[in-house]
């Protein structure tokens, strides 16, 4: 009787619920005095359990049924029927088959229909638990027939007040894929209602609302009419910029407001604000958003929060690389407001075993604090590396602006600097220039971390004269470039630099202006800044003078092997030399790109050979391909 109870109660159960309940009666029962009594001292209670153990076998077994879907060959409406089906419980007991049944052919009318398929037909075979061991007949049979598919018989689509002008929204209308003619598709009427939306309120149109839509369906004609019927109303203009309490940031703010008051509300313009606003690095957050509720006569104000970072922040950090011996440490400081004017103060510190310096920067915003400003600099460096011994003290002076429409970002620099160094053979000596100079760059990619399109280009050209405060006269200009470009998976990269100095006395350029190359940032299968011409000592060991000219180039393909890895390919070639393209060193290697999730780390296998010698390398570095 108790078993039988058990049974009873068990049947109605999910799977995972029987076995729970099952396992808490026997826990139960063990534990109980009514295991201990002479009931249960002979093989009754065996009996009992192994009759109880297979009822629930038996139950199990409807189930491990399924249900095969047959007749639709169309994927997509495969895939949404599977998904609706699977919503539903399959039945442990064959009382329950028919509410199924019943459940199975609704799911299916509904997810046929979003497609157009209005007269589906349904035929459900259940399985059969007396035959379950037969494999034709252990699983749910939804044998299915989509029947004709609805077209698109009259397709009505009209937009009234201002937006009948806007041709940014009749452009999206002539691009929907709703057609006269075309089947009935509702995922692309739906998507069509909220593309009109979206657009509508990015565009100020914040009454607009849709005074008919629907779907008429004729299922015995198997066609349908849509009627979209809208009302644009009018489109808002931009009205004042509210900042709360917030007076310190206004001045700021408003030099970088690509809008007026009065110009035709777009969402893209906040957009815009909101990303300047961060990148001038004040603020930890910013919110730029319309307060619609508050508009009058169509003019809507915008509300600006600004949460600023502290007073002062500090950033450390710890890294390596091959083309450096031990680790680098660098540490920052920066003070965003200095003053009301938004002026900002900072200073960075960098060491490792070749190279150290020590830098303090000042701003000043003129127009905007982004692509228009003023910044002042004081550095000490000094290095030991490579036949190289020199300290430099400089201060110099930028002016950066950009050009309305363009990619480009200028800057224009004077630089006073003082050099005493020691060059290979040499003997050491001192340099002072004052360099007026240029730099023009430009930098565009898309990708994030894992950059798959974007070019970056910098020339910058510089000199100075024995007239003017300058111990030599000189002309030195650079120029780089790389690209890196994708086709489906096949990612490529290539690189060039050119660089060149003419003056009246080489041996006085200090080392900081003298060109070198080799690393994993030039020709790879080199030690860091290795090549350039050299002089032999006494021992015959090369002692390296840096070069006059500087030419280098690179290709690389990448094709991705595993999920967050691509396997890569190079060739590089190139020399730091006293004659423009004079005997270029070749590096060629092959090696793996780890997308980590603080930036692609590059590792490469190089085998290198120039002048001096053949050379092989194993080069680690990490950051964005550009």
């Amino acid at each position: 009787m108790l078993v039988l109870m058990i049974f009873q109660i068990s049947i109605t159960c999910q799977k995972r619920e029987v076995l729970s309940f099952y396992i808490y009666f026997l826990r139960l029962f063990f534990s109980s005095s009514l295991f201990q009594s002479s009931l249960f001292s002979s093989s009754f209670f065996l009996r009992a359990l192994l009759f109880l153990s297979l009822c629930l076998l038996s139950l199990l077994k409807v189930h491990a049924t399924e249900v095969d879907i047959k007749g639709i060959e169309n994927e997509r409406v495969l895939n949404n029927v599977m998904a609706h089906i699977h919503t539903l419980d399959i039945p442990t007991a064959s009382y329950q088959f028919g509410h199924y049944q019943e459940s199975l052919q609704s799911k299916v009318d509904a997810a046929t229909q979003v497609f157009g398929y209005y007269q589906a037909t349904t035929v459900v075979i259940a399985p059969s638990i007396k035959s379950s061991h037969s494999a034709k007949n252990k699983n749910w049979i939804l044998q299915i027939e989509l029947g004709p598919i609805t077209l698109v018989r009259q397709l009505s689509i009209k937009i009234q007040g201002q937006g009948a002008q806007d041709t940014e929204l009749q452009t999206l209308i002539s691009s929907f894929k709703l057609k006269q003619g075309k089947p009935l598709v509702h995922s692309v009427y739906e998507k069509a209602k909220n593309e009109l939306r979206s657009l509508a309120l990015s565009r100020g149109y914040f009454d607009f609302e849709f005074e008919q839509s629907n779907i008429k369906v004729f299922e015995s004609l198997n066609v349908a009419d849509i009627t979209l019927h809208m009302q644009s109303g009018l489109r808002y203009k931009f009205g004042d910029l509210r900042f709360g309490k917030d007076t310190r940031s206004q001045k700021l703010a408003k030099s970088l407001t690509p809008f007026k008051t009065g110009d035709l509300y777009q969402a893209s313009q906040l957009g815009l604000l909101n990303q300047r606003l961060k990148q001038t690095q004040y603020f930890r957050h910013v919110t730029v958003r319309p307060l619609v509720a508050k508009s009058v006569n169509a003019v809507v104000p915008i509300e600006v929060i600004l949460t600023h970072k502290p007073r002062d922040n500090f950033d450390v950090g710890v890294g390596g690389s091959s083309d450096i011996d031990g680790p680098r440490f660098t540490g920052k400081w920066k003070r965003p407001w200095v003053n009301e004017s938004g002026h900002s103060i900072g200073a960075e510190v960098y060491t490792s075993s070749p190279e150290q310096y020590v830098a303090v920067d000042y701003k000043v915003p003129l127009k905007d604090a982004i692509q228009n400003y003023l910044s002042y600099q004081a550095g000490y460096q000094a290095q030991n590396d490579n036949d190289t011994s020199s300290h430099k003290w400089s201060l110099s002076a930028t002016r950066h602006w950009t050009v309305e429409n363009s990619d480009w970002q200028r800057s224009a620099f004077l630089r006073l600097e003082q050099e005493t160094f020691i060059q290979g053979l040499e003997p050491e000596q001192t340099t002072r220039l004052l360099t007026p100079g240029f730099t023009l760059n430009r930098l565009r990619s898309n990708g994030g971390l894992d950059i798959s399109w974007g070019d970056k280009q910098t020339i910058t050209s510089e000199f100075s004269s024995d007239s003017l405060l300058s111990d030599i006269n000189m002309f030195r200009i650079t120029a780089a470039s790389k690209w890196v470009r994708s086709y489906d998976e096949h990612r490529f990269s290539w690189r060039a630099e050119l660089g060149g100095i003419v003056t009246n006395d080489f041996d006085q350029v200090p080392s900081s202006l003298r060109f070198f190359t080799g690393g994993d940032q030039s020709v790879r299968g080199f030690d860091y800044k290795t090549l350039s011409p050299f002089e032999l000592d006494s021992d015959g060991k090369p002692e390296l003078t840096g070069g006059q000219y500087l030419a280098v180039a690179s290709f690389e393909y990448s094709y991705p092997v595993a999920e967050n890895w691509r396997a890569a390919a190079f060739v590089d070639a190139g020399n730091a030399t006293e004659e423009l393209f004079k005997d270029p060193a070749i590096g060629i290697g092959f090696g793996a790109i780890w997308n980590s999730p603080i930036g692609p780390v590059r590792l490469y296998l190089a085998k290198g050979k120039s002048d001096f010698g053949e050379t092989r390398y194993f080069h680690i570095s990490m950051g964005p391909s550009l």
